[in-house]
């Protein structure tokens, strides 16, 4: 008896167009490690609990709260970019107050040497509801990443989720709230190609290499984890 994990290394012929694919890790804040989001660097590290896990998401079942206190709460990270491609970024944040901060972006060489202007997108009030803030930009020719965050006014408090970086070029895998791999009786391991669409029946799940369930409609190139009932 061997559990029912397969390794799958699929190729998914797809007839429509492929949506763009966020190449921001952990965009929804749904995965946590002493007190942060991973993989984002939060003003934790100088003001403890400026940033904490919340249940008042946007979407999914966690959100980012940050807390101004006598200084900024911020949450950033970084991407690799390709230089002279079109991103679409996208937040939601939901401010109580009249002001909240801001989010800012900059394009960095592989030595974290700024190229161009950064651009900031401020956030005001939305009351008890989130707003979206976007923005296309288009990496500079010397670009190699870019950084991104968000930074609030001290003592202030603003509810972050969703905070994303569409590259339209390449196929994207949607993210589901964590559903834990459990081992099944019963498993063989197997690669092959997917065929197109792919059927989907009460007895098979699929999951990308981060543990996110995928569902058959969303698979793109990639490996995959299948489980059966």
């Amino acid at each position: 008896m061997k559990p029912a994990v397969y390794l799958l290394a699929g190729l998914v012929l797809l007839a429509m167009p492929a949506p763009a694919a966020n190449i921001i890790v952990n965009p929804s804040f749904e995965f946590w490690l002493l007190g942060s989001p991973l993989p984002w660097l939060t003003s934790n590290v100088i003001a403890e609990s400026s940033v904490v896990q919340d249940t008042n998401a946007h979407s999914g079942e966690y959100c980012a709260l940050l807390r101004g206190q006598d200084t900024s709460a911020f949450v950033a990270t970084t991407t690799v970019v390709r230089p002279g491609y079109s991103y679409r970024f996208s937040g939601f944040c939901r401010v109580p107050g009249l002001v909240g901060g801001s989010f800012l972006l900059q394009w960095t060489t592989l030595l974290a040497q700024p190229v161009g202007s950064p651009v900031v997108i401020p956030v005001v009030y939305s009351g008890a509801s989130y707003r979206e803030y976007s923005r296309w930009l288009t990496a500079p020719d010397s670009a190699a990443l870019i950084a991104v965050s968000f930074a609030t006014l001290p003592r202030t408090t603003v509810y972050l989720d969703d905070v994303t970086l569409d590259d339209t070029t390449i196929t994207a895998v949607g993210e589901s709230p964590a559903a834990p791999i459990r081992p099944r009786p019963e498993g063989r391991k197997f690669v092959g190609l997917l065929p197109s669409p792919v059927p989907r029946t009460s007895r098979q799940f699929f999951y990308d290499p981060l543990g996110r369930r995928v569902s058959a409609g969303r698979l793109g190139p990639g490996v995959y984890f299948v489980l059966d009932e």
